[in-house]
């Protein structure tokens, strides 16, 4: 009998044990889901442009070097690297049991015995053959800039020499080598890039030209690999049983699914549909309950009033001036409490390499309110216009409509009788309708940065194709100073200020606020972590409880 309590007290001391490792822990081998708005036109790591695509890119490949939830850097591919004493050649040494993913979709394309026909090792060579994509005008990789400091690339780009002249090598099977023209502070990171992970050039080959578009024509050596892609629907990412990288791959898959209406997004989350989104302001506010999330805010957002220069009379850069220095935001009190005034264009969250963008004591030249200046903007621009008046439609979503309303009366105080202003109140979704339609004048517009990355917010937002009608030669040379300033920050940082500059003194945009979105998880989950945007959100290491 006694020998029996001890056995029972054993096990119930156990079971205890074993109860009490569960509580709060979290385990491995679970699935993962999170939200996305855009249905990508191909899994294609050398062209992947959209945040969906870049988004399954980010978990299915990897390259040479990886990126850490810190922003720090590790071993990807490459299980070592060295660097010149010059700064110019950089040489990595592959670890040898790097796999691709082969699944039973790749059955109709590389044949019944695909198992045992094709080799799954990741050679130097096909790190060879992706840059020299990436950098081949035909190709048309939107990271192509990132790699122009090696040798050759500004060449190729331009289309006067061909890609196998790309200072990019494979010494052996295991060693790639990149010789650079000039030193780059930022080619690890580049190297971390969609463009820059492997292509395996028979595998491409075999698709003839449809490499990405499909699941089975899609081939992965990332954590995970694409299982299956149904059409604005969902794309499932399952655990590539043959990775062998530093970290251990922790959930079982990663499925993202499409949302036509992101504002049901919210909604989805705290129903716990979702294990992680990216939520705008209106959103997250909208959330009546976030106690069960972990929310990190990012200050990503810049509020501004933007013009749309397709409309004749806001085409005509004095009215525009006439507008920003008719502006009084000594006051913000009417948009809430603790609202930073914007200090340009560029918001907060954005940086130079892993530096702060907007440094102590760097000014912009922010229009700043003078009602004598802006009644001779508006008289000059009556002149101009050959008009006796001009009236306008100001569009806000309905939280900032009396913020608007103090702005509208100032406008009419200061610029007369001559100067008719109506407030359009709408709400956020249909406030992004309007103006990605093309059907407003004024409109206080949020400016959110999708990446960390300063010189894409300048070019994203304001190049060709625009929301804002807005075209200039003058700013299209400034965009293509900050893409040959790209590896050296100093220069980088220079080029960003002067094209930020550019868009202020021509009153393309004027910023009044910066406002947050927030990136939020279950409270359930552990190791999701995103760097640089929402482009790369980073499901490796994530378990649940």
């Amino acid at each position: 009998m006694g020998k029996r309590i001890v056995s029972v007290l054993l096990i119930c001391i156990l079971m205890l044990l074993s109860f009490s490792g569960c509580f709060g822990k979290t385990k491995a081998g679970e699935p993962f889901s999170m939200p996305i708005t855009d249905e990508p036109t191909s899994l294609d790591p050398q062209i992947a442009d959209s945040n969906a695509e870049r988004l399954v890119v980010s978990n299915c490949f990897e390259g040479l070097v990886a990126v850490n939830a810190d922003g720090t850097l590790r071993n990807g591919v490459a299980e070592s690297y060295t660097v010149s004493d010059n700064g110019l050649v950089y040489t990595f040494k592959l670890r040898q049991d790097a796999h691709w993913a082969l699944y039973s979709g790749h059955k109709a394309l590389l044949g019944e015995n695909y198992a045992d026909t094709f080799d799954i090792t990741v050679y130097a060579e096909d790190f060879v053959f992706a840059l020299r994509r990436a950098v081949d005008p035909q190709t048309g990789s939107p990271d192509a800039y990132l790699f122009s400091a090696i040798s050759g690339a500004r060449s190729i780009l331009a289309g006067t020499a061909p890609v196998n002249s790309l200072g990019v090598q494979a010494l052996d099977s295991f060693t790639v080598q990149i010789t650079l023209d000039y030193a780059d502070d930022n080619l690890l990171y580049a190297l971390t890039a969609p463009a820059a992970m492997p292509c395996d050039e028979q595998f491409f080959a075999l698709t003839n030209g449809r490499y990405g578009l499909e699941a089975g024509y899609t081939l992965c050596n990332g954590p995970f690999h694409v299982s299956s892609w149904q059409e604005k629907t969902t794309i499932k990412m399952v655990q590539n049983e043959d990775y062998n990288g530093e970290i251990e791959v922790k959930p079982s898959s990663l499925t993202l699914y499409y949302n036509e209406d992101a504002s049901k997004i919210p909604e989805k989350m705290a129903s716990g549909n979702y294990d992680a989104a990216f939520l705008g302001k209106t959103q997250f506010d909208a959330m009546e309950d976030t106690s069960d999330l972990n929310v990190q805010a990012l200050e990503n957002t810049t509020k501004a009033f933007v013009f749309n220069q397709r409309n004749s009379s806001l085409a005509n850069e004095n009215l525009r001036l006439a507008l920003c220095c008719a502006a009084d935001l000594s006051d913000l009190s009417a948009l809430g409490e603790n609202i930073q005034r914007a200090e340009g264009v560029v918001p907060p969250y954005c940086k130079i390499g892993a530096q702060a963008y907007r440094q102590e004591g760097q000014r912009t030249k922010l229009p700043s309110y003078d009602a004598a200046r802006a009644k001779q903007y508006f008289e000059e621009a009556l002149l101009e216009l050959g008009a006796s008046s001009v009236e306008l439609e100001v569009l806000c979503t309905e939280e900032d409509n009396d913020f608007i309303r103090q702005i509208v009366q100032n406008w009419q105080k200061v610029l007369g009788v001559k100067f008719v202003a109506t407030i359009k109140a709408v709400s956020q979704t249909e406030l992004e309708a309007e103006v990605a339609d093309g059907n407003f004048t004024v409109a206080l517009y949020p400016l959110t940065a999708s990446s960390v990355t300063t010189a894409d917010f300048l070019e994203s937002t304001f190049s060709t194709g625009n929301l804002f009608g807005f075209t200039s030669a003058e700013y299209t040379a400034l965009l293509s100073q900050i893409r040959t300033s790209v590896s050296d920050f100093d220069a980088l940082r220079t080029a960003c200020m002067n094209a930020e500059n550019y868009l202020l003194q021509h009153a393309v945009i004027f910023p009044v606020y910066y406002q947050e979105s927030y990136f939020v998880t279950s409270d359930d989950t552990k190791g999701i972590y995103f760097y640089s945007s929402g482009d790369y959100v980073y499901f490796i290491d994530a378990t649940k409880k």
